[in-house]
């Protein structure tokens, strides 16, 4: 792949029809599922507060009802990516040591707990891949919150669920910090390198190096994703960083030199999480003529904060394809708000805004943000191919 430099971006109220214009109506181009591309989706961050954790305790189905009304929006992408923002370890306590018996139970607030110090109970691996999860993101500021025990037994529950993860690795090990996913598309296979990085781990001991930090890391995050982008085996990079302020609608200095580094070096895109609302998408032409874009933030996937803007996200869906030359580039991306909800039937839940009664004022608040052009409805997905 060959770098791409920051050439322009596109305003934040791209023109575009709103979401309700739109309702009722197929439109001509969705902008996502072309045929012959791949399309990606991507969630914001699973932050299990304590709440959801009691909710899930008190189902026989545990968390998978809490992702139920947005499942099948995930499973028709070719490769889906969320933030797992803490760790899944089984039976082990605050402080990182293993507890005599790891309890059954999926919420005990000792083991298994919420804020500050998160630790989930490994079921949610297996609740993200049922509804179409791919690869998670485990590189956070809570990637340590149980210690590097809690590192290597998440990693562990991630792979026994068949969901590969990028952005912290077990003790002991030099393998990579990204993974790779082969996708289909029109001209040949692709493969596709998914690298996360946190900008901190809460200033908890990180001793065995378990967590790649987006900044100040050597070799640097721009120097890995470089790396990648070279290997005639790479086809495309995504870059996922754990980064800027919490509750912060705008990027801030660091997390636009980090995005323009990671383009300059060759990512196709990038794609953030951690201030836990959303913030805008800026779309870049690189010097070749290829496209890319970062995400700065597509808010809480699930979580219990109320307030409208931590409780309104958005799934994002790009397109990866082949352009004249053959390279893989990444098309403009759309987005699929959503909004958590709690509901009597089935606790705290996040679904499409524009489903729920009360959505209206996620969908208005993520057309400020993301501008209405590149917000997709669920009729516009069942439009797309």
């Amino acid at each position: 792949m060959l770098a791409l430099v920051l050439a322009a971006c596109v305003p934040n109220d791209a023109s575009g029809p709103s979401v309700a214009a739109r309702a009722g109506t197929c439109p001509s181009e969705v902008g996502v599922f072309r045929a012959g591309a791949a399309t990606v989706a991507a969630a914001g961050d699973v932050l299990l507060h304590r709440l959801i954790q009691q909710d899930a305790t008190a189902r026989p189905e545990g968390f998978t009802p809490a992702f139920a009304p947005v499942a099948p929006y995930l499973s028709r992408s070719d490769l889906t990516i969320v933030n797992l923002e803490g760790p899944a370890a089984r039976g082990v306590l605050p402080g990182g040591r293993a507890a005599a018996v790891a309890p059954e139970v999926l919420f005990d607030d000792r083991v298994y707990s919420g804020y500050p110090q998160f630790n989930y109970h490994p079921s949610i691996a297996s609740a993200l891949r049922s509804i179409g999860i791919d690869v998670v993101q485990t590189a956070n500021n809570h990637a340590l919150d149980r210690g590097p025990l809690g590192v290597d037994r998440t990693l562990a529950a991630l792979a026994e669920a068949g969901l590969r993860s990028t952005g912290t690795r077990a003790r002991g090990s030099d393998g990579p910090w990204h993974t790779t996913v082969r996708l289909s598309m029109a001209g040949g296979a692709a493969k596709v390198a998914i690298l996360a990085c946190t900008y901190d781990v809460n200033g908890l001991p990180n001793p065995h190096d378990q967590a790649l930090l987006c900044y100040g890391s050597n070799p640097s995050v721009p120097g890995l994703i470089e790396a990648l982008s070279v290997r005639p085996q790479i086809d495309a990079v995504i870059l996922t960083p754990h980064w800027g302020q919490e509750y912060s609608a705008s990027p801030d200095a660091r997390q636009r030199r980090l995005a323009r580094a990671a383009i300059e070096a060759g990512a196709a895109a990038v794609i953030g999480a951690h201030p836990h609302v959303l913030q805008p998408i800026e779309e870049i032409t690189a010097s070749d003529g290829r496209r890319g874009f970062v995400a700065y933030s597509l808010g809480n996937f699930l979580s219990s904060q109320w307030a409208l803007p931590r409780r309104t996200g958005a799934i994002l869906y790009f397109d990866l394809a082949r352009d004249a030359r053959g390279r893989v580039i990444a098309h403009p991306p759309r987005a699929l708000v959503t909004r958590g909800e709690r509901y009597a039937s089935q606790g705290v839940a996040v679904a499409p805004a524009a489903t729920i009664p009360n959505g209206a004022a996620s969908l208005a608040h993520a057309e400020r943000i993301l501008g209405a052009g590149r917000v997709i409805s669920p009729e516009d997905l069942a439009c797309a191919r």
